[in-house]
C-alpha cells in the first residue's frame, strides 16, 4: 500500500470512483469532459491542463506506449521537441516519465506524463501542460498530483 503525500494548502482531494483513483487538484481548476479514459481539470485561464488518464488493460512497458504516442506527437506536433523520456519506477511499479515542449497556436508550451502499471493490469497517466513560458509556476502542480496519488488498489 502506498501513502499519498498530505493535501497541501490550496488543493482539494479529487476521488474519481469511475477511474479508481484519488489526487489533489488546485483550487480553482475546473474537471472538463470525461471520458473512460481519464479526465482534465483546467486552470481559470484555460492555458493549463492536468489530466488523470487510464490505458487499461495496459501494455508491456510504459515507455513503450509513449514512443508509440511520440510517433503521432511528431506528425501533429513538428515542433514537438523531446526534453526527457525515461524508464522509471512509481509506487513499485514499471514506470516512464515523458517531458517535451510543443508550439501550440498561439505559445510555445511544456508538458510532463508520468506512466505507470503492470501489463495486463491498468495503466495510469498523469499529465500536465501548460505555457513554457511559466512553467516553473505550473510545474508543481504535476509534482503534488504525483504525491499524493493514489489508487484504489493501493
Amino acid at each position: 500500500m502506498t501513502s499519498a503525500s498530505p493535501v497541501p494548502e490550496g488543493y482539494h482531494l479529487v476521488r474519481d470512483r469511475q477511474l479508481g483513483v484519488s489526487f489533489p487538484v488546485p483550487d480553482g481548476w475546473k474537471a472538463g469532459k470525461r471520458t473512460a479514459e481519464g479526465v482534465t481539470y483546467t486552470d481559470e485561464t484555460g492555458l493549463a491542463g492536468l489530466t488523470i488518464g487510464i490505458v487499461d488493460p495496459a501494455g508491456p512497458d510504459p515507455s513503450t506506449h509513449f514512443a508509440d504516442t511520440e510517433a503521432n506527437t511528431k506528425v501533429n506536433y513538428p515542433t514537438y521537441r523531446r526534453l526527457r523520456m525515461q524508464r522509471t519506477t512509481f509506487q513499485q511499479q514499471p514506470a516512464a516519465i515523458w517531458e517535451f515542449t510543443f508550439q501550440g497556436r498561439v505559445r510555445v508550451f511544456r508538458a510532463i506524463d508520468l506512466g505507470f502499471g503492470r501489463e495486463g493490469g491498468r495503466e495510469y497517466d498523469i499529465y500536465l501542460s501548460a505555457p513554457d513560458a511559466k512553467w516553473d509556476t505550473y510545474r508543481p502542480v504535476f509534482d503534488t498530483a504525483r504525491d499524493g496519488f493514489v489508487t484504489s488498489a493501493s
